[in-house]
């Protein structure tokens, strides 16, 4: 029988490299941590048709793990609610073919899973520029620092000189270490102390503090981090694309979006680009008991009229190997659809305009017995989870 990662001996206790390939790292890893998660992808894969694993491989080993991933796990989400799953049916009026076709007894629904980020292109470059600055520094020996990136200014479309880079800041380690407290050349935007390496294309400033170095890992933190809001452009842009694909579909279709970016989604930006902005009746600030309309701006209304009423609900999460214990969820029915659906067939909480009908939780469906391992709850290659 086909395995997602082969067996075989591993001993890398390293952690993932900023630049290193998702399926790459958990094929290697021998983290306790990192291997609770390659065992549950290898489980989940055993239970996926055999027909299409094969392909479904190949995307996690490409440049297409977080689709892949993202298939696999609403592949394991319906089979545990009861459902058997067929990877892309044929359809009656169109030669494109969804994600899979559920079924549950005499209930039938289309799924169509998409992944979307905040990112664009501009900033996957950027990020892949600071990624390669990261796993250098990271080779920096030290005994008794924590280093600290403080800041990061590229003054080119160059990538630094990374051999370089390193040498210089090792030197500097070395230096603090030899005069047992830490050397700074430079002040931070905020009148603080730093080291800072500058020339032509590029400027980086760090910090250094004492501490224990852990797994040979001296960078204690990077720059950037997580918010809450901001999701509405890529989620508009999901429900966009697969929203209309199909045509008319003699089945219930929901469309599954996971929102992978560095924004985290919220559920009052979820309802305002589904529905639109709802837009208070007052001038005071107390909303809680105000009334309000709803604009005609959701990607689910123009002025027109609803649109994209082929699709009968959405799914919409942000989920990762590793959040599964804590992943939120918002199952939400189209409220003008012309493919109606029952959602009470569906283990999941949902929602529709006006009520929400709590059921279960994405952990509560894939773990209903014992709680996820809080060790993993790190996101392996984005620290700032």
């Amino acid at each position: 029988m086909e395995k997602l990662f082969d067996d075989k001996i591993r001993n890398d206790d390293r952690y993932s490299g900023h630049l290193e390939k998702s399926y790459d790292f958990y094929d290697t890893t021998a983290k306790p941590e990192f291997v609770a998660i390659r065992d549950m992808l290898n489980d989940w894969f055993s239970r996926y048709p055999e027909t299409d694993k094969r392909q479904l491989k190949r995307d996690f080993y490409s440049h297409q793990f977080d689709s892949a991933f993202f298939e696999l796990f609403i592949h394991e989400l319906f089979y545990q609610q009861g459902f058997s799953l067929t990877p892309h049916p044929t359809l009656p009026n169109s030669t494109k073919n969804p994600d899979f076709l559920a079924r549950k007894g005499d209930f039938e629904i289309y799924l169509e899973a998409k992944v979307a980020t905040d990112k664009s292109n501009d900033q996957r470059t950027l990020e892949n520029k600071r990624g390669a600055i990261y796993d250098e520094l990271q080779k920096l020996v030290s005994v008794n620092y924590l280093v600290e990136i403080e800041d990061i200014v590229f003054k080119s479309d160059k990538q630094a000189k990374l051999s370089k880079l390193r040498k210089y800041f090792q030197k500097w380690l070395d230096a603090c270490h030899a005069s047992q407290h830490p050397q700074y050349n430079d002040y931070d935007e905020h009148g603080d102390e730093c080291f800072s390496y500058d020339d032509e294309d590029i400027k980086i400033s760090l910090r250094a503090h004492a501490g224990i170095i852990m797994d040979d890992h001296p960078i204690a933190s990077y720059l950037g981090g997580s918010f809450c809001g901001g999701c509405e452009e890529a989620l508009a842009g999901a429900i966009r694309e697969k929203g209309a694909k199909y045509g008319q579909l003699d089945r219930p279709y929901i469309v599954c979006v996971n929102m992978i970016g560095v924004r985290h989604p919220r559920t009052d930006e979820i309802y305002n680009t589904l529905l639109g902005l709802r837009r208070h009746f007052t001038d005071t600030h107390n909303y809680q008991n105000a009334p309000f309309s709803i604009e005609m701006d959701g990607v689910l209304k123009n002025p027109t009229g609803p649109i994209f009423t082929q699709v009968s609900a959405f799914f919409i999460t942000q989920v990762f190997p590793s959040n599964l214990h804590a992943a939120k969820h918002w199952l939400i029915e189209h409220p003008a659809t012309k493919n109606k659906i029952d959602l009470g067939k569906l283990d999941l909480t949902n929602h529709n305009e006006s009520s929400v009908r709590t059921k279960k939780s994405i952990k509560e469906i894939l773990y209903p017995y014992t709680a996820r391992p809080q060790s993993d709850v790190a996101r392996k290659d984005d620290r700032s989870f």
